[in-house]
C-alpha cells in the first residue's frame, strides 16, 4: 500500500545549490556548543511518542552547506543526498533504529497538552508515534534538524514552532449496525412473527486499523470481538453464523472459515438471555484483505419460542457492541443498536345463550378461510376452561405465539348439551383481527403505537343449547331424532308382535 504522507514540520538545512547568494545581513557564525530546545503538543489522548536523534551535526563550511553523520546506518543516503521525503521514509521503515539514542518520550496522559525538549545537542531529530488508540488509522511522523539557518535571523537553535502532533493523526470512531433482515414490516428495527418463525438478523461493523508497507505504520490490530444479547423469546440457531469482509463498493468478499478465521462463544440456556461473542483470529487480522475491506458482516438467525412475551416491549435483540485492541494493547469499545422483534395472543371467550362463560368447547386456529371450512391444517388448538376462556397451543402444547393479522376459527366440538357453532368464526364481515400498528420511531420502549390490550386479541362466541339431551360432539338434533324414531318402531314392532302371538294362542285354546 502506498503511504500517505500528511503535511509534515520538516525543516533540515542540508547542502543546496552553489548559485544561493551568501547572506551578511545575519551573523553566519555557528556556535556548536550552544544546545537545541523544541516544543511538541497534542490534544488527544491515548498517544505516546518518542523522539529519536538519529544524526549529529558535524561541519559546517557555510550556512547553506551542512554535514551530518547518520546514526542510523538505513538513513546515511537520504541524509547524504539531502532528500527529506527519503529520509522520513527510511526512518519509518527503520523498526528498530539501531544506532539512534532516544532523547525522551512524550506521554499525552501523564505529561499534558503539550512537552518542551531542551538541553539537546545539535542534530536531526526524528518524532515517532509508539502508542496510540485502537480507532487510528495512521500516523506521519516528524523529522527536523536543530540548528537551521534563516537569512533574517542568522542560526536558530530553538524551533520557534509547537510540532502539532494531532494534526498528524488520522483517527476514526467505526461504525456499528444490527438490522433484522427478513422483517415482516417493512423495517430493519423490528418485526412481527409467530411461534416457530425464523428471524434472520446482521451485524455490520467498520474495519479498523491499517496495514501498510513500512513497519512502524503497520496499524494493525490484536483483537476485534462482536457481542451481542438475545432475549429469551429467541432461541439462536447456532450453526447460522455466516462472516464475510465488505469491499467500499459493497461487493461481499466469500464467507471467512470458522475457527481459521473467527470464533463463536455462545452462554445459553432455557428461558434465559443468550449472550455470544464473534472473534476474529489473529490469523485473519495479519492479513492485508482485512484491512482493505471497509465492513464486517456476520448474519445469523434465531427462532421464536414459547418464552417470548405479547406486550408491546417486544423481545429485544440487544447489547451490541465491538471491542478491539491495536497491537500495542490499547483497546476501545463502541456501543451497537437494538432490534425487536414482536409477537401477539389470540383468545376465545366461550359463553352460553345467558352470557355465562361455558366449558368444555373444543376450538381450531387456522391460517385461512379455505383451511377453516375443510377442517384442515389448524395451526393451534384450545379447549375452554370453567372460565370460558380458550387459550390455543401447537402441537408441543406451547402456547401459541402469533404475528398480527387475520385468523380464522372454527369449533369443532361442542359442551355436552350445546348445539356446535358451525360457522367459520373471522369469515365474511366479521373478521378475527390482532390490529396492530407501528411507528418508525422509538417511542416509550417501543416501535408498536396501538395494539390490543397486553397483546391479546380477544373475541367471544356463544353457544345455544339442544332440544333434545346429548353427549356432545356434533350437537346437532337430526342424530338424535332419526335414533329415537328408529326407537319407537321397534318398540311398535315388538308390540304389534306379542298382540298377534296372544291372539293366536287364545284361538288356539278355545278350540
Amino acid at each position: 500500500m502506498k503511504k500517505k504522507l500528511f503535511a509534515m514540520l520538516l525543516v533540515i538545512v542540508m547542502i543546496l545549490a552553489a548559485s544561493i547568494p551568501a547572506v551578511s545581513a545575519a551573523n553566519t557564525a555557528l556556535d556548536t556548543a550552544q544546545k537545541v530546545s523544541f516544543t511538541v503538543a497534542c490534544s488527544k489522548p491515548g498517544y505516546e511518542f518518542t523522539v529519536y536523534k538519529v544524526a549529529d551535526l558535524v561541519t559546517t563550511t557555510s550556512p547553506y552547506q551542512t554535514k551530518y553523520n547518520s546514526l542510523v546506518t538505513s538513513i546515511s543516503d537520504a541524509v547524504t543526498a539531502g532528500d527529506t521525503e527519503a529520509l522520513l521514509t527510511a526512518l519509518d521503515a527503520d523498526s528498530s533504529l539501531a544506532g539512534a539514542s532516544s532523547a525522551g518520550t512524550y506521554k499525552v496522559a501523564n505529561d499534558g497538552a503539550q512537552k518542551v525538549f531542551t538541553d539537546l545537542s545539535q542534530g536531526i531529530y526524528y518524532v515517532r508515534a509508539t502508542n496510540y488508540p485502537a480507532n487510528v488509522k495512521s500516523v506521519t511522523n516528524s523529522v527536523f534538524a536543530l540548528p537551521y539557518y534563516t537569512s533574517e535571523d542568522g542560526w536558530v537553535y530553538e524551533l520557534g514552532d509547537t510540532i502539532a502532533l494531532a494534526a498528524k493523526v488520522n483517527e476514526s470512531e467505526p461504525g456499528i449496525e444490527k438490522i433484522i433482515t427478513n422483517s415482516t414490516q417493512g423495517n430493519v428495527n423490528y418485526t412481527d412473527v409467530s411461534l416457530g418463525d425464523t428471524v434472520n438478523f446482521e451485524i455490520r461493523t467498520d474495519t479498523m486499523g491499517l496495514s501498510q508497507e513500512v513497519a512502524t505504520h503497520d496499524f494493525k490490530l490484536s483483537s476485534y470481538v462482536i457481542s451481542d444479547k438475545m432475549s429469551k423469546g429467541l432461541t439462536l440457531d447456532n450453526n447460522s453464523f455466516e462472516v464475510k469482509l465488505i469491499g467500499e463498493d459493497g461487493t461481499a468478499s466469500p464467507a471467512l472459515k470458522s475457527k481459521d478465521d473467527y470464533a463463536v462463544d455462545i452462554t445459553a440456556s432455557e428461558g434465559s438471555d443468550t449472550l455470544f461473542t464473534v472473534s476474529l483470529t489473529p490469523a485473519i487480522l495479519a492479513k492485508d484483505d482485512f484491512y482493505k475491506a471497509s465492513k464486517v458482516s456476520v448474519t445469523y438467525s434465531a427462532v421464536l419460542n414459547k418464552y417470548a412475551v405479547t406486550t408491546i416491549e417486544g423481545n429485544p435483540n440487544e447489547a451490541t457492541s465491538l471491542t478491539y485492541a491495536n497491537k500495542t494493547g490499547v483497546s476501545s469499545t463502541v456501543e451497537g443498536n437494538t432490534v425487536y422483534v414482536y409477537t401477539y395472543g389470540l383468545q376465545v371467550n366461550k359463553l352460553d345463550e345467558k352470557g355465562a362463560p361455558l366449558a368444555g368447547a373444543d376450538f381450531a386456529l387456522y391460517k385461512t378461510e379455505a383451511d377453516a371450512a375443510d377442517e384442515k391444517n389448524a395451526i393451534a388448538t384450545g379447549t375452554s376452561d370453567k372460565d370460558g376462556v380458550v387459550k390455543f397451543y401447537n402441537s408441543d402444547k406451547e402456547e401459541m405465539k402469533l404475528q398480527s393479522g387475520r385468523y380464522f376459527i372454527k369449533e369443532t366440538k361442542a359442551p355436552t348439551g350445546y348445539n356446535r357453532y358451525t360457522e367459520i368464526i373471522g369469515a365474511g364481515n366479521n373478521p378475527v383481527k390482532i390490529d396492530v400498528t407501528y411507528g418508525n420511531s422509538f417511542i416509550n420502549n417501543t416501535y408498536v403505537t396501538s395494539a390490543p390490550k397486553n397483546g391479546v386479541a380477544v373475541v367471544s362466541v356463544t353457544n345455544t343449547k339442544t332440544i333434545l339431551p346429548q353427549t356432545g360432539g356434533e350437537g346437532n338434533t337430526l342424530p338424535n331424532v332419526i335414533a329415537v324414531v328408529f326407537a319407537l318402531l321397534a318398540l311398535m314392532t315388538v308390540s304389534v308382535y306379542l298382540l298377534n302371538k296372544g291372539r293366536s294362542k287364545k284361538s288356539a285354546d278355545t278350540k
